[in-house]
């Protein structure tokens, strides 16, 4: 379509005519030529705006009114009452000019958003309006802004840690270790637009000519796709890139009070016409040539987006952040000023918190006062970070209030949002009759899925495909070597053996270089034709290996109890049920093993020799071997691999807690928090709101037992099946334990889509049961029970005996 509008404004061109003149024109040569859609589609406004002057100039020949100047400004003070400026500005004008250009071709400006702009924080600003003393929160400072991108980078260096890939080990102080390499790193950053993990590995590994792809940070990073960029300084880099190509700009020219006049002129003004008349002004003002008007008028707008906090805030915040040649204390704010003397002489100041003394209690001089991370820098100017400034506490179901529409910008979220907010009002009412204060503690389960971005969720999706299609296809491999009978004690049926064969798959796959293109086919069908089964099974068979002693596991040995799945990191260490925590490995080396990770089994028991059943000896590999073992058949396995390389417990495996504080959770959290937040509480969510996912709930359903009860609910539908087929196919009853119970199953070939779990609604109810029974104590105890390990009393000290004599110790009423 651009080529056909090019097109007909050249022809319009042309001939020389107006738009009117030229379809007239047209029409008399050619009377059944269509015009609208055909001969004149889409033109710039200017060709009808030429027209219709040259209409107005010849209408006011003939009509005096529109010559008289008198009636003229009559007719702006009527429609300009309150606009003086414009009225000035249009007031040498003529009536072709008011009806061209303010009336029949003035476009409005867009109505403003800025009551959308999130609220600052930290920053208010007093007013008297009616007589009314009014208090509102300043608005939050626009992303483009010059300051908010410096602000963004030292936060974003602040937070910056360099990995090595294959231990995950932090090996950031190897390239930054003085204050010179961040202020080097910083200048670099401060002129680029944006930085992926590749160009950053690249410029500091460049000194000591190591090899970049032997690092990465620890923002996101994915091995398979390096692609994901975080933004540096692009106000200053897109303005720098334009300046260039000016002539005769000083290397001094771009100063912080210039970059800032100049970004305003960028972002704040939007008519084309009028934001040349600006850049003129600003190029005259500071002596640059035509060609900056030029280079600058059609910079790309910035978008419209915003930063955490207002301009004010940040100018408080960011001298305590900033480091090297970038510092001065002569920046801090005055209020700063005082309350950093106050925290280093230990003067009494009751608008010091405790808290704040104790985070700043490493902080000994005013030079210490740098580089400071966000968090820390707000506790210093603010006494506060994530707390509220102004807590709120809904006493009575009448106090919920419902979010005001578009004050999260998401309709999908606030409504899901209103909703629980509605639901906890309706049991408040209904249940605590709107007692006051009826809420002791509110628990909540975060939908995983919720907090991830769109395409995080696509990869989620294509992943839970996938993992269907395994599913299937180890169950088809199952019955294949059940109905062969070349492979001993195989039930197809099985979850564990379903689970060893998975892990079996996957060791084989990830640890061969080069596969035939059919047997990589056969490896993502979820249901392969009965000769393709046959021969993936003669290409599995003796191809994986044991990680600890570099045996074969043959595959029609797998399901006997020569060999066992095994958790790298012990469970009794840390709880980690998940599949890249899993191999197989000989029975006898496993038991061996015992309690210890994978790499320190191997680094004390390397060489050792394990007798196997059967009067067969295996050797522990020695350290350089397994390493080597590890890198060739692990290394498209990333997280399997580093768990397998690891010696210690990570810190943050220990430590880290379930509750998620992004977007959405971060909102229910502080709303649930004024229900149940305590009188002296100051923290944004109260600690009687508890929080934990799914990870959690599936766990206690199972060792509670509930997940047998759902097989009791849910039986009856499958008895019905059986029935209506006349068949067994849907299960049948066993003994188990000494009970009977019915073995709910799905013939194979239904059972692609198929969740038993959620068949029905109730596993909602079931789900919500589990939530309220939780206690902080069972979070807790999941997380960090026996995280220390066995040996030392020290570490036997540490351990939560309490949690577990209160969680997992049955205790009887012995009381009439």
């Amino acid at each position: 379509w651009t080529l056909v509008k090019k097109k007909t404004e050249f022809d319009i061109q042309k001939s020389d005519q107006t738009v009117g003149a030229y379809i007239y024109d047209t029409l008399l040569k050619k009377p059944d030529q269509k015009i609208k859609g055909k001969l004149v589609r889409v033109i710039e406004r200017k060709f009808y705006k030429a027209e219709l002057e040259q209409i107005l100039k010849t209408q006011q020949q003939f009509h005096p009114e529109l010559q008289d100047k008198n009636i003229y400004q009559l007719c702006l003070e009527e429609l300009y009452e309150n606009n003086e400026a414009h009225r000035s500005s249009i007031g040498t004008k003529d009536f072709v000019h008011l009806f061209l250009n303010d009336i029949i071709f003035f476009q409005r400006p867009l109505k403003s958003k800025k009551s959308l702009i999130s609220n600052c924080k930290f920053e208010r600003r007093t007013f008297i309006k009616d007589g009314i003393k009014q208090i509102e929160p300043l608005k939050c400072i626009a992303a483009s802004h010059p300051l908010y991108q410096e602000y963004r980078l030292w936060q974003w260096l602040q937070n910056l840690r360099i990995l090595e890939k294959e231990t995950d080990n932090i090996v950031t102080t190897k390239f930054l270790n003085t204050e010179a390499d961040w202020i080097g790193l910083f200048d670099w950053l401060n002129e680029r637009k944006e930085i992926d993990n590749k160009a950053l590995m690249s410029h500091l590994v460049k000194p000591f000519k190591l090899k970049a792809s032997d690092y990465r940070w620890n923002y996101v990073f994915d091995e398979n796709n390096d692609t994901k960029k975080y933004p540096c300084n692009e106000t200053k880099a897109q303005i720098k890139f334009r300046l260039g190509k000016c002539e005769n700009i000083a290397p001094d020219f771009l100063t912080k009070e210039t970059e800032e006049n100049l970004w305003h002129i960028l972002y704040s003004v939007e008519d084309k016409f009028d934001i040349e008349k600006a850049l003129k002004t600003f190029a005259v003002k500071n002596n640059l040539g035509s060609d900056f008007v030029d280079n600058f008028k059609k910079f790309p707008p910035f978008k419209k987006e915003y930063g955490a906090y207002s301009s004010k805030a940040i100018k408080k915040l960011l001298p305590l952040m900033r480091m090297g040649k970038y510092w001065n204390e002569h920046d801090f704010h005055p209020q700063t000023k005082e309350r950093i003397e106050k925290l280093l002489s230990g003067e009494y100041d009751e608008s010091i918190r405790n808290r704040v003394r104790e985070k700043a209690i490493n902080i000994n001089t005013i030079h210490d006062f740098s580089f400071l991370p966000q968090w820390l820098a707000s506790y210093i100017v603010y006494d506060r970070h994530s707390e509220d400034g102004e807590t709120v506490k809904w006493k009575t179901a009448a106090d919920i209030e419902k979010l005001e529409q578009h004050s999260l910008r998401n309709p999908i979220v606030e409504q899901v949002i209103n909703e629980t907010l509605q639901v906890v009002k309706a049991i408040w009412l209904q249940h605590g009759n709107g007692r006051e204060d009826y809420f002791d503690e509110i628990h909540i389960e975060l939908g995983r899925e919720m907090k991830n971005p769109a395409e995080k969720r696509k990869q989620m999706t294509n992943q839970i495909s996938e993992n269907e299609n395994t599913n299937l296809r180890v169950k088809a491999l199952l019955i294949e070597l059940m109905n062969e009978g070349n492979a001993e004690n195989v039930r197809p049926y099985s979850p564990m053996q379903q689970e060893i064969l998975k892990l079996y798959e996957e060791g084989v796959l990830n640890g061969i270089e080069s596969i035939d293109d059919d047997i990589l086919k056969i490896s993502k069908q979820a249901q392969p034709t009965s000769s393709d089964l046959k021969r993936y099974i003669l290409w599995l068979q003796q191809k994986y290996r044991s990680p600890y002693t570099g045996a074969v596991i043959p595959l029609n040995k797998l399901f006997t109890t020569d060999y066992q799945i095994e958790h790298i990191i012990p469970q009794s260490r840390y709880f980690d049920d998940s599949f890249s925590n899993k191999v197989i490995c000989e029975a006898a080396v496993n038991k061996d093993k015992d309690n210890l990770l994978g790499y320190e089994y191997i680094k004390s028991n390397y060489g050792k020799t394990i007798e196997l059943c059967g009067g067969k000896h295996v050797k522990i590999f020695t350290v350089d071997a397994y390493e080597k073992f590890v890198k060739e058949h692990y290394s498209k396995s990333r997280g399997k691999m580093k768990k397998l390389m690891m010696d210690e417990i990570p810190e943050a495996f220990v430590q880290r807690q379930l509750n998620d504080s992004r977007y959405i959770s971060k909102v229910v959290k502080n709303l649930m928090s004024n229900i149940v937040r305590e009188d002296d509480e100051q923290e944004a969510i109260s600690k009687n709101v508890i929080v934990c996912n799914g990870a959690i709930t599936s766990i206690l359903k199972q060792d509670w037992g509930l997940n047998d009860i759902w097989n009791e609910l849910i039986t009856p539908r499958f008895e019905r099946l059986n029935k209506l087929t006349n068949s067994s196919d849907f299960g049948e009853w066993t003994s188990k334990d000494g009970k009977q119970v019915f073995q709910t199953q799905v013939p194979f070939l239904l059972q692609k889509g198929f969740n038993k779990k959620r068949i029905d609604h109730r596993h909602h109810a079931l789900d919500a049961i589990v939530i309220a029974c939780a206690t902080r104590s069972h979070i807790n105890y999941l997380n960090n029970e026996s995280a220390l390990g066995k040996a030392t009393k020290t570490e036997k000290d540490k351990k939560r005996y309490d949690l577990k004599h209160k969680l997992c110790t049955k205790r009887f009423n012995t009381g009439s």
